[in-house]
């Protein structure tokens, strides 16, 4: 029989992870303009038809044999498509695309719901997809928000002029709504949605969260659909 320090372990961790019946975890932000890793077939997660979309300097399809903006630096580079940026669907829902999980032939294309358990967004939820992968926890979403910080890579400087550090912090990017005018007009929606629409800052704030199947309105977009759940 299990020890009682045992059962408490397993219902403390149980807590933690599970939120009825949904994993815990924290979102983040970025935009990096880099290719997103699902952009490479052999990323996808078992089942899914794709590659996620990237795009040329100008937002139109990448040619074929593009190389990704973060690891090269002439000739025929692939972006990151600013189509990628949040989609509001009304006050309190927004459909967006999100970096997800460390290992991406375990999470590329596939579709998530959260809710937001703290923070000015506590009570609002998105449907995102996976489209980029690694360096991110397997519970955390990093969301695509324009001005929402280039992290590790940096593509918006060769795309946009951006500079050398992004907008904004590194990671986080902008710190207000007005700071969003630093941006390119093409971004400045995505920009404002994370203070607009979600209240604040975005990152570190807590959701729970599960899988769902893909909504047209993100396939679409990225070009991919992950196996059926």
């Amino acid at each position: 029989m299990p020890s009682k320090l045992y059962l408490i372990i397993v219902t403390a961790f149980t807590a933690i992870a599970l939120v009825n019946g949904q994993t815990a975890g924290t979102t983040t932000t970025t935009w990096d303009c880099c290719e997103p890793a699902c952009g490479y077939t052999s990323n996808l997660s078992p089942g899914a038809r794709g590659p996620v979309q990237s795009c040329n300097k100008s937002n139109q399809p990448a040619a074929a044999g593009a190389q990704n903006a973060c690891f090269a630096s002439s000739g025929n580079l692939a972006f990151s498509c600013d189509k990628y940026q949040p989609i509001i669907v009304n006050s309190t829902f927004s459909y967006g695309f999100a970096g997800h999980g460390n290992t991406a032939t375990s999470t590329c294309c596939k579709c998530y719901q959260f809710t937001w358990t703290s923070g000015a967004g506590a009570g609002k939820s998105m449907i995102v997809q996976a489209i980029n992968a690694g360096g991110i926890t397997d519970t955390d979403f990093d969301i695509y928000t324009p001005g929402g910080g280039v992290g590790d890579y940096n593509a918006c400087t060769a795309q946009y002029g951006a500079p050398s550090g992004g907008w904004g912090r590194q990671y986080g990017g902008v710190t207000s709504d007005s700071q969003c005018s630093q941006l390119p007009s093409n971004l400045q929606a995505g920009c404002h949605w994370r203070w607009e629409w979600a209240g604040g800052d975005v990152n570190e704030w807590q959701i729970t969260y599960k899988q769902v199947n893909c909504p047209s309105q993100l396939t679409s977009l990225s070009g991919c659909t992950p196996a059926a759940i």
